[in-house]
């Protein structure tokens, strides 16, 4: 229970705004933050620290359980939410101010890092990766909001995620996960 608790404490605030910008929902990032930790305790045993850190594990949880919500309400009408993931603000300053300076450095890093990758893409890959991570889309949905065909988005997002891979890996982001 201790451990869980130093958990929830350290990444509850990253975790709420990863689902608040997926799910454009308050109410359901608090839903889905609160199945992520719910998660995390029933299935603890499956965690590889060789695969990864536990930060990486539990934003990975976190956008499939988001991105598992707005499909599932995607015949309903969404509430817009407005969630800042900027450095400035948002998970990484909470991060810090639980007093975890090295959590918020490496979220900071790494969002820099990303940010910086994908402003180096080319703008119909960028485009097809921000609305499938951010805007939680699937791929038909990207399709059909860009106008072309399914094969094609597939291929941007394919592409442009291994050349976001080799990009964060040159900045000396090894975690990709």
């Amino acid at each position: 229970m201790e451990a869980l608790a130093t958990i929830y404490d350290r990444y509850q605030r990253a975790v709420y705004s990863l689902c608040a910008r997926v799910t454009h929902d308050q109410g359901a990032a608090e839903e889905v933050t609160q199945e992520v930790f719910v998660r995390l305790w029933k299935s603890a045993a499956s965690f590889e620290p060789g695969k990864g850190r536990v930060s990486a594990w539990l934003l990975r949880i976190s956008h499939n359980l988001a991105l598992n919500e707005v499909r599932r309400r995607s015949s309903r009408p969404v509430i817009a939410y407005e969630a800042d993931w900027e450095v400035e603000s948002g998970g990484i300053e909470d991060a810090d101010q639980q007093g975890d300076p090295a959590l918020a450095a490496w979220l900071g890093e790494r969002a820099v890092a990303i940010r910086a990758a994908l402003s180096q893409l080319p703008a119909p890959q960028r485009q097809a990766i921000e609305m499938a991570f951010f805007d939680g889309l699937t791929q038909a949905e990207i399709a059909a909001a860009v106008g072309d065909p399914l094969g094609t988005i597939k291929s941007r997002i394919r592409i442009g995620m291994q050349r976001l891979r080799d990009l964060l890996l040159a900045a000396g982001i090894d975690e990709v996960s």
